[in-house]
């Protein structure tokens, strides 16, 4: 099934405040809509709309992470079994990594992952 293509409201809750999408050219603009929607997916315990697992990527042994592959960058989902005061759970969340032309500046990550104990993950994720 092909994800229905991203609009503006993609950028909402997403990873881009205030970025002026009327300054891109097409394709580096459906590049930040489709990335911003995928980050956005994973903060709400969905898979991605747009990457597709990266099956060349090796398979981390941190409890579950996993790669996955857009148009002009990578995504990877966080889910890292830790530990924080004797609660054990997991860190949590996206991790985008752009490709250098649409991102040629000195940082080309943008991440937001958190803590959630066990349960709580396992909660988000039936959710979604």
């Amino acid at each position: 099934m092909t994800a229905t293509p991203p609009t503006d409201h993609a950028l909402a809750g997403g990873p881009f405040a205030g970025l002026d999408l009327g300054a891109l050219s097409e394709p580096v603009r459906r590049t930040i809509l489709e990335a911003s929607q995928d980050f956005r997916d994973v903060l709400a315990g969905r898979a991605p709309s747009f990457a597709r697992p990266d099956l060349e990527a090796p398979l981390p042994a941190d409890g579950g992470s996993r790669g996955h592959v857009g148009r002009g960058y990578t995504l990877w989902v966080c889910r890292s079994l830790s530990s924080f005061g004797g609660v054990d759970g997991y860190v949590y969340g996206p991790v985008l990594s752009f490709d250098e032309s649409i991102a040629a500046g000195n940082e080309r990550s943008l991440a937001d992952t958190r803590f959630y104990p066990a349960a709580r993950l396992h909660a988000l994720l039936a959710q979604a």
